[in-house]
Parts: structure tokens; C-alpha cells; sequence
């Protein structure tokens, strides 16, 4: 299949900074006729502001056709242009034919949302036969890529639709695959996605939302499931580590074990993992800030082998979006994205007190997220490969230098353009591995030889 097409519709919004709690009214400068769009494109913007804490003050309605919802996906870089700080944000799903879109800003604080005026109209049509033109598979219910480089014939079929942009996802012991999206958590047990979700989040504050799912090591016997979510404070966006009770399908019992002020505001991203010494690992950041990756408990205190009061053993993680721990060595992989690409470090952790170290940097294309590492002897040219999800449309192969655990010496993109953004991956001990797409969960399998 061809490349998809990719857009970018721009529309200028115009905030004055203010001292008010109020944002100002926007203005825009849309331009004349409609714009066709396929409706899968970001709507870009620059936003004036006094400084950058009066940006991460502000979030972002989008209005089609008067009728509002709030902005995802929303970046806005750290530094001001001349007119502004560019942002850029997803659209919502629209039907074809001719809509109107607005922006406002507003702000929440404790449930509370102020809203300013909106912007100026921009007019779109949202293309039928564009949208056909640069979809990928309709409908997929089975795909059948081409084989991988040292001809592994895989295939990804469809299981569930029904999905929300998906953050993470978890595998439980009982093999139940537990999806978080933004406000709430999803089931897939059997091959079925459960109606009723796991868990919610208050449908009266938008401010709250969901980034990261983890199960104790030893759930068989505590039934503990950790969550990672994040709630806006006057202090700016809070990210918080709570652990639930699982039991028939449902998290209860919340208690809240930690939580970490995003310094310098911006849209928080974390993610979280095990390690292998049993410890809980977070990677906390945002574009606007440097963020850490935290080393805790289970119970969500500070480690004994650690130095000081701070549980962070590392900086510089910008939006955090994969974390993995590599099984050859006690390495840990996390993924992020700034303004312009991916990353992919690798930090060991050194003998008490614990301390991280880096040890690999690898660039990535932008959009680059969940990662996995492949242990199982399913599929033996995989072993102890990486596989990471990208928003772009495909999952990156990573292969490593057999006496180089650090070396990335071979990379190949698999399902390019099939199934539309990849999310989430999630890898089973059988070697099963699940993906997510924005509506969709699947299941990616090998084809054994007759």
C-alpha cells in the first residue's frame, strides 16, 4: 500500500496574555474557501501568552459545529514564535461533508472550568473520497503483511473495536488483557471486550485522566493493580500513583501511594513498569518540563538503597510514552518525544546507593511509544528483540548486537500504513503480542509453517 497522506490544517488563534481568570477571546484568520480534509489531521494554532506557566495554565475546547468537545493530543512547544507558542491538537471524528470548527481556551482548577469566548470559524469539508484515498485497510479483520526480513510470516487480526485512544495496557496472570484510555479501564477477556469498564473516572471533571496500568508481580495473592493518573492542581497538573483492588473485573479500594507536581505545566505523559529487583519504576515528563523517572516501593515509599529524600533517579525525560526493561541485562528503555523526534535511552542502575546511569541514546521518528520486549521462543527470530508502537501507523523492530546489548544494529517497520496509529503493544509469555490502535485492539501472531 502507498504511503498515507498526511495534513496539517492551520488556524491562528489570537490570546492576549491576561491577569484575568478569564482567557480572552480568540481571533482567527482562517482564510477564504473550505478546506477539504480527510478528518484524521491535527488543527494547528499559535497562542499568544506572557510566558510559558500562563501556557500550561490553559487547556483547549474544539467546537464542530457548536457543539464542543475538549482538544486531545494537544502539544504546544516551549518556546514562543513570533505571533505565539505554536500548539497542535487532534481532531475529533466527523462526518462527511461541510463543518465548522472554533477553538476557545479555558482553564479548570478543583472542577471549576473557565472558559473564554472562541475563535473565529474555520470552514472544512470533510472528504469521503480522501478519507478512502489515505485509509489504511478497511475494516481490517484479518491482516496478512509481507514477510518480515528473515521471513516471518505474521498476521494481526481484529478482536475488539470500541476503544478510546488508548494510553496503556496490562496482561494479567489469568491471561485478561486490562486497557486503559483516558477515562476509564477496559477489559478484554477471552477474546471479548467486556461492556462494563473496570474502572472510571468522574464524568463531571475533565481534568482527570488516565496514563499508565501495572499489575503487582504478586497480584495472584494481593489482587493489586496500579494506575497512573493525572488531575490538575493550582500548583499545575498532578500526576499520581494509586493502587486498586481488583476483584471480578472491577478496581476498588483506591489508595493513593504517591504523586509528583509536572513542573513547568504542559500536557503530563508517564508510564510504569516492575523492574526485575522488584521495585516500581515511573517516567513522569511533559513537554514544557524536564521530567524524572522515580524509583518506589510497591508500597509507594522511598527504596532503603536509595541516596536522599527524593525517590527521582534520573532527569531529562521529556513526553514519556514506552518503558521496558531489557531481560538480557538489568537495563531499562524509555521512550519519549519532544517537539521534534523520539528517543530511545537506556539507563542502568548502579549498586547501592541506586543511582541511574546512562548507558544508549537512539533517535527516533516523532510519534514513537509503547514498547516490549520479545522473550518468548515462539517466533525464535524475534527473541529478545524490542518492539515499539508508533502513532504513525506501524510498529519498529528493533534488533541489538549480540555482544553489544546497547548497540541497535538493525530496524524494520512492520505493518506500515495497515491498521491506522498503533498505541499500545502489550506482549504475552506465549508470545502472543496485542496491539491497540485508537478504536481497536488486535492480536499479532505468526504464521507456522504447513
Amino acid at each position: 500500500m502507498g504511503g498515507m497522506r498526511r495534513f496539517w490544517i492551520l488556524i491562528t488563534v489570537f490570546v492576549a496574555a491576561c491577569g484575568s481568570s478569564k482567557p480572552s477571546a480568540p481571533a482567527t484568520n482562517p482564510g477564504g474557501s473550505p478546506v477539504s480534509i480527510t478528518g484524521r489531521e491535527r488543527i494547528g494554532w499559535e497562542q499568544p501568552a506572557s510566558d510559558a506557566d500562563m501556557m500550561g495554565s490553559l487547556r483547549f475546547a474544539i467546537y464542530v459545529d457548536n457543539a464542543r468537545t475538549e482538544m486531545t493530543g494537544v502539544s504546544c512547544s516551549a518556546t514562543a514564535g513570533t505571533t505565539g507558542f505554536p500548539c497542535s491538537g487532534e481532531l475529533p471524528a466527523m462526518t462527511s461533508g461541510a463543518h465548522t470548527l472554533q477553538i476557545a481556551a479555558f482553564s479548570a482548577s478543583e472542577g471549576t472550568i473557565v472558559e473564554g469566548d472562541r475563535s473565529g470559524a474555520l470552514q472544512v469539508i470533510v472528504s469521503a473520497a480522501l478519507l478512502a484515498a489515505t485509509a489504511p485497510a478497511a475494516d481490517w479483520q484479518r491482516v496478512e503483511p509481507e514477510p518480515t526480513r528473515d521471513g516471518v510470516r505474521l498476521q494481526v487480526d481484529k478482536l475488539a473495536d470500541g476503544l478510546d485512544r488508548p494510553a496503556d495496557a496490562a496482561l494479567s496472570p489469568d491471561g485478561r488483557l486490562f486497557i486503559a484510555e483516558r477515562e476509564r479501564v477496559r477489559v478484554l477477556s477471552n477474546g471479548v471486550l467486556q461492556e462494563a469498564p473496570a474502572l472510571s473516572l468522574p464524568a463531571d471533571d475533565t481534568s482527570q485522566r488516565l496514563l499508565s496500568i501495572a499489575f503487582d508481580p504478586d497480584f495472584q495473592r494481593t489482587r493489586f493493580v496500579f494506575v497512573l493518573q493525572t488531575i490538575d492542581s493550582r500548583d499545575g497538573p498532578i500526576v499520581f500513583l494509586a493502587r486498586y483492588r481488583e476483584l471480578r473485573g472491577v478496581l476498588g479500594q483506591r489508595a493513593v501511594l504517591f504523586q509528583s507536581v509536572v513542573d513547568g505545566g504542559g500536557e503530563p505523559s508517564a508510564m510504569m513498569r516492575f523492574g526485575p529487583d522488584g521495585k516500581l519504576y515511573l517516567a513522569i515528563g511533559s513537554e514544557d518540563s524536564s521530567g524524572k523517572i522515580f524509583r518506589l516501593n510497591p508500597d509507594g515509599t522511598l527504596p532503603r538503597d536509595q541516596p536522599g529524600p527524593s525517590p527521582a533517579v534520573a532527569g531529562g525525560v521529556a513526553i514519556a510514552q514506552g518503558l521496558v526493561w531489557d531481560p538480557r541485562a538489568p537495563l531499562l528503555w524509555i521512550v519519549d518525544n519532544d517537539s521534534t523526534s523520539g528517543h530511545l535511552s537506556g539507563v542502568a542502575m548502579s549498586e547501592p546507593p541506586v543511582r541511574a546511569i546512562a548507558r544508549a541514546r537512539t533517535e527516533l521518528q516523532l510519534g514513537s511509544g509503547s514498547a516490549v520486549f520479545y522473550t518468548a521462543d515462539a517466533i525464535p527470530p524475534f527473541r529478545n528483540n524490542a518492539f515499539l508502537a508508533s502513532t504513525e501507523g506501524f510498529v519498529l523492530r528493533l534488533r541489538f548486537a549480540d555482544d553489544n546489548r546497547i548497540n541497535v544494529i538493525e530496524s524494520e517497520k512492520l505493518l506500515e500504513n495497515q491498521i491506522g496509529p498503533i498505541r499500545v503493544l502489550v506482549v504475552d509469555r506465549d508470545g502472543t503480542i496485542y496491539l491497540c490502535t485508537t478504536t481497536a485492539v488486535g492480536r499479532l501472531t505468526f504464521e507456522k509453517p504447513k
